[in-house]
């Protein structure tokens, strides 16, 4: 089971999905958003703490590290949606669309949407 990344550390990763691998600290800086410019030290916490929780790989190529999720972004998604829908709705599908729908109806598009979905699955 993969750990949990915090919201500052899914942003990183949602850069470092992005870009081609290996990438370097620099690349990923330069695809954070400028709202969270983080100083290059922060930064290369985040990265050591994702490293330690397994989902990035660091390979060090001269006086820099090269970076590489070891996780996909689906890979990831998917086992933090299961773990919500366990937690909060008993891992029962039904009650997390009823929780989305909030007691409003779905229009026939959607509810056609839906039908066709789970035909598929």
């Amino acid at each position: 089971m993969l750990q949990r990344m915090s919201e500052a550390e899914m942003e990183i990763m949602e850069v470092i999905w992005s870009l081609p691998a290996p990438c370097t600290s620099a690349e990923i800086q330069k695809g954070l958003p400028a709202e969270n410019s983080w100083k290059p030290t922060t930064l290369l916490t985040f990265l050591a703490r994702l490293t330690e929780k397994g989902l990035l790989a660091a390979e060090k190529r001269g006086k820099q590290n090269l970076y590489r999720p070891l996780v996909s972004r689906e890979t990831y998604l998917a086992q933090e949606t299961r773990s919500f829908l366990s937690t909060l709705h008993g891992g029962s599908l039904r009650s997390f669309i009823a929780a989305l729908n909030a007691g409003e109806k779905l229009s026939e598009q959607e509810l056609s949407e839906l039908r066709q979905w789970l035909e598929n699955q």
